[in-house]
């Protein structure tokens, strides 16, 4: 966090936001901070310590604020336990309660496995046994996947990583969805709490089960000292509490954690070459064997 001075011109376009300030001046203002983001530093998020309670003003900096706004409106309704509540929307700025909690890069490796696993509980408890009318996404997948096999065409050969069956994208459960969860915008308290949703989507849970599972996945290995047991153990925390899971769901979810494989290689890693990621989108998306071992032999 950084404070005092920093802030000083933050706290000035505080009243740029008549309603979020008049919120904010009822609960007493005692101290403001700035909260660093991991990866969308475009966004200015604020941490607003007040006689009556903490809360965070979030300001989208980006072509995505209307999509945000309205996805965080959509999840609490959908899954009020899951999200913070959120007080006021104004313009391109929200302000929400503040989650007293830790993030995925916060967590010792033992906090990992547990928390990780805890989320996988609580996700598996909000989204099992509902029906919901079906989709066909099949054509939007493979439009998503030509994409990001386009942007890393430099790492692949002609012949490598070609998929043309997306048949198990037919029939899509039209679930709500958070489109977006990975390492950084989810945060762990007594429960968790989804912040950061994204409107780039399908409503498909089992984008979120894939992203979540690869993003900390691939996070622990590569930020915090190569532990290939230790990364290998955060994923299986997560994913075993899918088990039960409709088949065509846990296909779906290892066709993200794939995807999302492909598209970080558009992304500078810390430790990770290149050449690891492409063998784990490569065994992930196209080898017909277990998930774990397809993970297990790309490290």
């Amino acid at each position: 966090m950084r404070l005092a001075e920093e802030v000083l011109g933050c706290k000035n376009s505080l009243s740029d936001y008549p309603r979020i300030s008049e919120f904010l001046n009822e609960k007493r203002i005692l101290s403001i901070s700035i909260l660093d983001s991991v990866w969308r530093k475009e966004n200015l998020l604020l941490k607003l310590s007040c006689l009556k309670g903490n809360y965070v003003f979030k300001q989208i900096n980006n072509d995505e604020k209307t999509g945000e706004m309205e996805r965080v409106k959509i999840l609490k309704s959908s899954y009020p336990q899951l999200v913070p509540d959120v007080h006021v929307f104004e313009d391109d700025a929200y302000l929400m309660d503040y989650v007293e909690g830790k993030g995925f890069f916060d967590l010792n490796k033992k906090e990992k496995i547990e928390k990780v696993g805890i989320c996988g509980m609580l996700l598996r408890a909000a989204w099992k046994g509902k029906e919901f009318p079906k989709k066909d996404i099949s054509e939007k997948i493979r439009e998503s996947f030509n994409k990001y096999r386009l942007k890393g065409y430099k790492f692949f050969s002609e012949d490598e990583l070609r998929i043309d069956n997306f048949d198990v994208f037919k029939s899509v459960p039209d679930q709500i969805s958070h489109n977006d969860i990975n390492a950084a915008n989810l945060l762990y308290d007594k429960r968790i709490k989804l912040i950061d949703p994204s409107n780039e989507g399908y409503n498909d849970i089992a984008r979120d089960i894939g992203r979540y599972c690869a993003s900390t996945f691939f996070n622990d290995y590569d930020r915090f000292g190569n532990d290939k047991k230790h990364s290998l153990n955060v994923a299986q925390a997560f994913l075993s509490n899918f088990n039960d899971f409709n088949p065509d769901t846990l296909e779906r979810a290892r066709y993200f954690i794939g995807e999302s494989f492909l598209s970080f290689l558009n992304f500078q890693t810390i430790t990770v070459p290149k050449s690891m990621l492409k063998s784990l989108a490569i065994n992930v998306l196209t080898k017909k064997q277990p998930l774990m071992k397809s993970l297990e032999e790309s490290l």
